[in-house]
């Protein structure tokens, strides 16, 4: 008998969950592979982690981050043990339901498990090396965001055909998982607003110092009262007067 909510106590209740589980088929399936690609991807980071050290080594010296997050950390990684126990103990082979929803809950099962014990440790040491990494955190927030998803698929068929203590164990962990992953993404605003105040008061330091080695322009003084030689101008001398022409005597006829 199921121990989920109210209308899945009965018999007469069960068949409108065997059918919505039917009908979420795919939609289940499509969070399944996009939690064992979550997975699949933080195996081939490792690597990033120390690219997101270096990048971080030189940026959050001077930021005003926010507080330290290894007890958020610690929390999640509680979590996660907790949470893998939790899954590895559901009988589901005993389900009492059809072929294709036992088979849905044992994919999701074990995407879950391979995410919890091979790509959340991964990522939480990442942000481990790099706490103020945007990245980093951001990455982190993703995935329990994505295990929070197929984990609650998980849970929600269980309280239809799984034992009482099996469905009650698997919503404590979801709440515990919805707790971090909203403790975490406060955590993201605060450090987005330090990056963006740290990114402006370097621009106005840039400024600042790109005005100073600016070059001077050359001041020209003009004196208005000193007043411009006036250039003379040369007079014509008058030309000489032209002599006067004399007429030759007449020579007088001799008688």
């Amino acid at each position: 008998m199921g121990h989920g909510p109210s209308d899945c106590r009965t018999g007469s209740a069960r068949q409108p969950w065997r059918r919505r589980n039917k009908s979420k088929g795919p939609i289940c399936l499509m969070a399944t592979l996009m939690l064992a690609i979550s997975a699949a991807a933080q195996l081939g980071a490792p690597a990033g982690g120390n690219a997101a050290a270096a990048r971080s080594a030189t940026s959050t010296a001077a930021v005003s981050g926010p507080s330290s997050i290894s007890p958020l950390l610690t929390q999640i990684q509680e979590t996660a043990r907790t949470s893998s126990a939790d899954v590895s103990l559901l009988n589901l082979r005993k389900w009492k339901v059809g072929n294709d929803v036992k088979n849905d809950a044992i994919t999701k099962a074990e995407a879950i498990q391979r995410n919890l014990t091979v790509a959340m440790p991964s990522i939480v040491s990442q942000v481990q090396a790099s706490p103020d990494d945007l990245a980093a955190n951001f990455k982190l927030y993703r995935n329990l965001g994505v295990l929070y998803d197929v984990m609650s698929s998980l849970a929600e068929s269980a309280g239809a055909f799984g034992s009482k203590n099996e469905f009650e164990a698997l919503a404590a962990d979801l709440n515990r998982i919805d707790r971090a992953r909203h403790s975490l993404g406060d955590r993201l605003e605060t450090l987005a607003s330090a990056k963006d105040a740290e990114i402006l008061r370097l621009r106005s330091q840039l400024s600042t110092a790109r005005t100073a080695s600016a070059p001077q322009p050359k001041k020209i003084i003009v004196d208005e009262d000193v007043k411009k030689p006036v250039k003379k101008t040369p007079k014509k001398k008058p030309k000489p007067a032209a002599a006067p022409q004399t007429q030759p005597a007449q020579a007088s006829n001799p008688q």
